[in-house]
C-alpha cells in the first residue's frame, strides 16, 4: 500500500497544530475561560454536522459496540470517555492560559515532555514496559525539568499541569480501543459542554459581541480542532501509532520556533541547556522507534 498520502495526512496534522498559537494569541484580549467555552460549543457544533451528516453509520457501529459490553463493561467505558472528556476540560484551559498570559515557549515545553511522561505512567498504571535507554531519557527529563525550574519555578508548574493532564488523557483512553475516534471526542465535547454550562458564570465574564471573536473561534475549532483529528485518523489508518508519535514532535517545534520568530519570546543560556538536554532525551527515549522508522521508509523507497 502506498503511505505517501497518509504521511503527508500525519505531517499536516501536527504542522496545523504547530501554528495553534497564532490564533489563540489573536483571542488574547479574552480569557482563557472564554475561549474555551466557545472553542467546545462550536466544536459540538461542527461534531454534530460530520458525524450526523457524514458518519452517522460508525456512530451506530460504535452504539452497538456499547450494548454488547456488559453493565460493568459498559459503566467502565462510559467513565473513562466522560473522565477524558474532563481532562480535556483542564488541559485546553490551562494551554489557553499558558499561551496567553505566560509564554509560547512553556507550552511547547509541555508537549515536548507529554511523551516521555506518558510513558512512565503508563509503566506504573498499565504495567508496560521501559528500556535501560528510555530510563536513561527519563532521567535527562529530569535533570531538563529541574534546569527549567531553577529559572522559573511557575513557567515549569505550568508545562507539567499541561502534559500531566494530556498524559493521564492519552492513558485513559488507551482503555477504550475500538471504537471510533470522532464518537469518542463528541461525547467528550459534550459533556465538557455540559460542565463548562454549569460553571458559565465563572468562567465567562461577558458574552463577546464581536464578529471577530467568533469567526476566530470557528478557525479555532474547525482548522485546528476537528481538521486536525481528521488527518491523524487518515494517517493511523495506512501508518502505525509510533510513527505518528514520532512525528507529533512537529507540533512543539513548530510552537518553539514560532515563540521567537513571530512573538519575540526570549530563552536564557540557563534554558537553552535545558531545552537541548529534553532535545537528547527525546533522541535516546524515541531511538528504537526511530530506527523501525527508517527501515520502514527504506523498504518503501525499495519497493
Amino acid at each position: 500500500m502506498d503511505t505517501r498520502k497518509h504521511y503527508a495526512a500525519a505531517v499536516s496534522a501536527f504542522l496545523v497544530w504547530g501554528f495553534f498559537s497564532i490564533p489563540l494569541r489573536a483571542l488574547k484580549a479574552y480569557t482563557a475561560g472564554e475561549i474555551l467555552y466557545f472553542r467546545i460549543a462550536s466544536s459540538v457544533i461542527i461534531l454534530l454536522i460530520i458525524l450526523f451528516g457524514f458518519r452517522r453509520h460508525k456512530l451506530m457501529q460504535d452504539v452497538a459496540r456499547l450494548k454488547s459490553f456488559t453493565a460493568t463493561q459498559r459503566n467502565q467505558i462510559i467513565g473513562l470517555v466522560l473522565g477524558g472528556g474532563a481532562l480535556l476540560i483542564v488541559n485546553w484551559l490551562i494551554f489557553i492560559y499558558v499561551i496567553n498570559a505566560i509564554n509560547i515557549k512553556t507550552a511547547s515545553f509541555s508537549y515536548f515532555i507529554c511523551p516521555v511522561l506518558t510513558a512512565v505512567l503508563g509503566h506504573f498504571i498499565l504495567q508496560e514496559k521501559l528500556t535501560p535507554l528510555q530510563w536513561l531519557a527519563v532521567a535527562l527529563c529530569i535533570i531538563s525539568c529541574f534546569l527549567l525550574g531553577l529559572n522559573s519555578v511557575a513557567e515549569l508548574g505550568y508545562s507539567f499541569a499541561v502534559a500531566l493532564s494530556y498524559a493521564l488523557y492519552l492513558i485513559s483512553q488507551r482503555r477504550n480501543n475500538g471504537f471510533d475516534r470522532l464518537s469518542i471526542l463528541f461525547v467528550q465535547m459534550v459533556f465538557a459542554l455540559f460542565i463548562l454550562s454549569i460553571a458559565f458564570p465563572f468562567l465567562v465574564n461577558e458574552v463577546p459581541q464581536t464578529v471577530h471573536f467568533y469567526g476566530l473561534i470557528m478557525v479555532v475549532a474547525g482548522v485546528f480542532t476537528v481538521l486536525p483529528l481528521f488527518l491523524n485518523l487518515y494517517a493511523l489508518n495506512g501508518i502505525n501509532s509510533t510513527t505518528v508519535g514520532i512525528l507529533l514532535y512537529i507540533n512543539p517545534l513548530m510552537n518553539f520556533v514560532i515563540a521567537f520568530l513571530v512573538f519575540d519570546e526570549t530563552i536564557t543560556s540557563l534554558q537553552a541547556i535545558g531545552y537541548l538536554i529534553i532535545l537528547v532525551a527525546l533522541v535516546l527515549f524515541n531511538y528504537p522507534n526511530l530506527q523501525k522508522m527508517r527501515v520502514h521508509l527504506t523498504n518503501k523507497v525499495s519497493a
